[in-house]
């Protein structure tokens, strides 16, 4: 995914990504991230936001179903992702190596963001949205698209023996490291789920191997910032 030099910020549709995803570019949903150098309010700032969302992110499963009603400056308790079919309330999450994962229905007009670091995983996120979303909106995995920004790769994810537990074959042995693939877990569990292959794209960047423009917990500590990605319904 290309980063903008001058804002930071990649919009309508995500860079790189949205050129394989019908709907994203479309007069109806903007969705976009941002790099290090970058302040996210530049980014509220520039479309008719009527109310914004943020996941409390507690390295769960949990998820939230906004209204602009509900949405306040508080983050919504106890979850760590968030949808709706609301037009003019952007959702927003922080990431710093776990996975934004970007959700949009084009055929129900509904949108939705992720959290989906290894717990979240674990628990199935990427599957519980997909059930959320059939369940509340009625919409059909076929028809949903999902595009998963820059996160950790397995290339930097170092992890214990108790991985290969969790995640299987998203586990391998090489060179007396152990690394595990985040990206394929997610991926495999949207498939699984009946989301079409070709309609899960990635970014393909690695936050730990590029902390000029990305944020690391892994590589920088916990004192590092965080990527915050945005989408929302136009109004």
């Amino acid at each position: 995914m290309p980063v903008a030099a001058s804002s930071g910020v990649r919009l309508e549709p995500l860079e790189g990504l949205g050129s394989q995803l019908r709907g994203w570019g479309s007069a109806r949903v903007v969705a976009g991230l941002t790099n290090r150098r970058t302040d996210p309010s530049a980014w509220l700032g520039r479309f008719r936001v009527r109310a914004c969302a943020e996941a409390e992110q507690v390295h769960g499963a949990g998820i939230a179903v906004v209204t602009e009603a509900a949405a306040a400056a508080a983050p919504v308790a106890g979850c760590d992702a968030l949808v709706t079919g609301a037009a003019g309330v952007a959702l927003r999450i922080r990431t710093a190596d776990c996975l934004p994962i970007f959700f949009l229905d084009p055929v129900r007009s509904v949108v939705g963001l992720a959290h989906a670091g290894w717990r979240g995983l674990a628990a199935s996120l990427p599957a519980r949205m997909v059930g959320a979303l059939r369940h509340v909106f009625h919409s059909e995995p076929g028809a949903l698209q999902v595009a998963i920004g820059p996160s950790i790769r397995p290339c930097c994810y170092e992890v214990g023996p108790e991985f290969a537990e969790r995640f299987g074959p998203f586990v391998q042995e090489r060179d007396g490291r152990r690394t595990c693939d985040l990206i394929g877990v997610a991926v495999e569990q949207l498939r699984r789920c009946g989301v079409r292959a070709d309609r899960i794209v990635e970014a393909r960047r690695c936050t730990a191997c590029e902390t000029s423009e990305w944020f690391s917990l892994r590589r920088e500590g916990r004192e590092t910032g965080r990527l915050t990605s945005f989408i929302m319904l136009r109004g």
